[in-house]
């Protein structure tokens, strides 16, 4: 009776083993048939949200950017006109050139930012009526012709994650601290080519279509004021020229309101 029993016991256990093993390899268990996690889309991996509505804080280049005697006309007065003859202007139908990529946000101007798609963010500026688009999949189709805004490719830079100072190992406090998210701090670098040339600022020299223009966006807070600084780098040919412009995230989009760009003559 004993040996029955017993041999019950065991061809139970040798029924229900392999079939408990196989769930806890499908399910991710150790088994190799779970596979690795799918990639985050670049909303949802994003360290820090850029998203709303922004407003310039002219802090830089006042003159330049304020002064009723330097409008954004794209011709910048007799210095840009002298300039402007060493460089091949764009094509004809290019008329707002100095809302262009690489001056666009030196314009003084309100933002709305927002996520065209999981991977897309979309950058509308109501100065010159304008929009950029960031791609975070650089496979996105690059478009033939060059425009004002080009073609931009983005990628997050991301600090910290790591519990000690982003370094890696595991966080002081035990298991129950590493079960609570890590503080994250990044920014958006955003690189973009197939610019069909404008001005950098409405009264400095045009850039041409062969310019590269890369830029850093970084958020930060001041007094509970959400702000990002946007760091650009122009490389045309052996010049290189650098700006920074400062943004203040606005309550709500009552103040956006997107104007035509002024023609350039």
């Amino acid at each position: 009776m004993l040996k029955t029993a017993s041999f019950r016991f065991v061809l139970a256990l040798l029924l229900v083993t392999p079939s408990a093993l196989l769930a806890q390899g499908g399910r991710g268990g150790g088994g190799q048939r779970g596979g690795p996690p799918p990639a985050q889309s670049a909303k949802a991996a994003a360290p820090v949200d850029l998203t709303g509505y922004w407003v310039s804080i002219v802090t830089e280049d006042w003159i330049e950017r304020m002064s009723p005697d330097s409008p954004p006309s794209g011709t910048g007065g007799a210095r840009g006109v002298q300039r402007a003859a060493a460089v091949t202007p764009p094509p004809n139908g290019e008329q707002c050139r100095v809302y262009a990529a690489g001056g666009s946000l030196r314009v003084p101007t309100r933002l709305n930012i927002t996520w065209l798609d999981d991977n897309t963010l979309k950058v509308q500026m109501d100065a010159g009526n304008q929009t950029r688009l960031f791609h975070f999949v650089p496979e996105t189709p690059r478009p033939a012709e060059k425009t004002l805004q080009g073609y931009s490719v983005a990628t997050w830079e991301l600090g910290g994650g790591g519990g000690r100072g982003g370094r890696g190992g595991p966080p002081p406090g035990g298991p129950a601290a590493a079960a609570a998210p890590a503080p994250r701090w990044g920014s958006l670098n955003v690189a973009t080519t197939n610019l069909s040339g404008g001005y950098l600022l409405s009264s400095r020299s045009l850039y041409s279509e062969n310019a590269v223009l890369t830029e850093y966006f970084s958020h930060h807070k001041d007094f509970g004021q959400d702000y990002f600084t946007v760091t650009a780098q122009i490389q045309d040919g052996p010049v290189t020229r650098v700006t920074s412009s400062t943004f203040k995230k606005e309550s709500d989009g009552s103040k956006f309101s997107p104007g035509p760009c002024e023609i350039v003559r």
